[in-house]
């Protein structure tokens, strides 16, 4: 049985790993996208604005079809999730939030949500959850 880490120790470490991933991902994704399908577990899924896609190579092609678009992270968070939770391997949620501009569209509010677990050394998505934020006009 595996000898479980200081939370804190765990919680240090997933903010580290969760902050280089933001900056990579976000970056992959806006200026060479094409690059992103090597962040995602063979096995990943995603639910695009509630369009779900499973496996790696479709979610690629899925997020390759999508406009030209720059972000803006406005906060993230990162948690680790106990192993004995995920059959022992290294896991963390990580939730973001910011601003989207797409090409011919208006900049949007998002928020994104990704569960990472660690595979020989490299943090890769295993779910990933996006939305767009309503826009909401006062009278």
């Amino acid at each position: 049985m595996a000898v479980e880490q200081d939370p804190k120790v765990q919680i240090e470490q997933s903010i580290e790993a969760g902050t280089k991933f933001c900056n990579i991902f976000y970056e992959h994704f806006d200026k060479t996208r094409h690059k992103i399908g090597k962040m995602y577990h063979d096995s990943a899924q995603l639910v695009w604005e509630g369009n779900g896609v499973v496996g790696k190579a479709n979610i690629e092609k899925y997020l390759q079809d999508l406009p030209g678009c720059s972000h803006r992270l406005d906060w993230f968070d990162c948690q680790p999730i106990l192993s004995q939770f995920t059959s022992g391997k290294e896991t963390i949620v990580v939730a973001t939030g910011g601003t989207v501009k797409y090409d011919a569209h208006p900049v949007r509010g998002f928020t994104q949500n990704f569960m990472l677990t660690n595979v020989d050394g490299t943090w890769k998505i295993i779910t990933d959850s996006f939305r767009l934020q309503k826009t909401f006009v006062q009278s």
